[in-house]
């Protein structure tokens, strides 16, 4: 009976299936990043300056592969540096911008499908695939007017007379609970190349992601994801 069901599997899978399941981790990089931010008001004047780079990722995967079909699930994590300042009359400049760190975790389902395969030399097998599916994301928020009155619980801000490092360490413990957190959710499409060699199974994917403003005013965000592991 098991030889029959062996042999049953063998002949409804199509020869350009990879595998039956897979596993492994993934790296990226976002590309979209946080924006320059400006306010001035009274003798008060609160800058964010654009990131520099654009924020990596790294994460893990787990996919069941059949009949030309795999459901993927995704976890991972996101971060990038930015710096801001804050000035009033009792603080006409900072001695330097205060550097933080924007956050992002972010877990998703995918179906995807092989529309095309390739031969590759040296690759075992080789395939274009495309899908869609849906997310769920958080993400710390930009430091902005209305975020330094809350901390400060203060609604005139040029009245504050705090030190550079108080007001870094309230914006850090305030950025940095969760409950503060941008939560999102939504879909998003994808592209990739798959290749296999023996259990060895590699993908690089293009993704946009229709989740708004987990990068401030924006609808969405593209982003590019190398992944490696295991197929069996």
């Amino acid at each position: 009976m098991k030889k029959m069901l062996f042999v049953l599997v063998m002949v409804l899978a199509p020869s350009s299936a990879f595998a039956l399941i897979g596993f492994g981790i993934q790296a990226g990089s976002d590309l979209s990043k946080l924006g320059p931010y400006s306010y001035s008001e009274g003798g008060v004047t609160i800058n964010t300056y654009e990131m520099e780079s654009n924020p990596g990722s790294i994460g893990g995967y787990a996919f069941v592969d059949l009949f030309g079909f795999a459901l993927e699930a995704e976890g991972e994590i996101a971060g990038g540096k930015y710096e801001f300042d804050f000035t009033n009359q009792f603080l006409p400049e900072m001695e330097e911008k205060i550097p933080f760190v924007w956050g992002r975790g972010s877990y998703s389902f995918t179906l995807k499908k092989n529309i095309m395969d390739l031969s590759i030399p040296f690759l075992a097998k080789a395939a274009i695939n495309a899908g869609g599916g849906f997310g769920s994301h958080a993400a710390t928020k930009r430091v902005n007017v209305d975020m330094v009155r809350s901390i400060l619980d203060e609604e005139n801000l040029s009245n504050v007379n705090l030190g550079q490092d108080e007001i870094e360490s309230l914006l850090e413990d305030f950025l940095t609970n969760k409950e503060n957190w941008q939560e999102t959710s939504g879909l998003h499409l994808q592209a990739g190349l798959r290749f296999k060699v023996l259990v060895l199974d590699t993908h690089i994917n293009a993704r946009y992601n229709l989740a708004k403003d987990i990068y401030t005013d924006k609808a969405g965000w593209l982003q590019l994801m190398f992944k490696m592991g295991f197929a069996i």
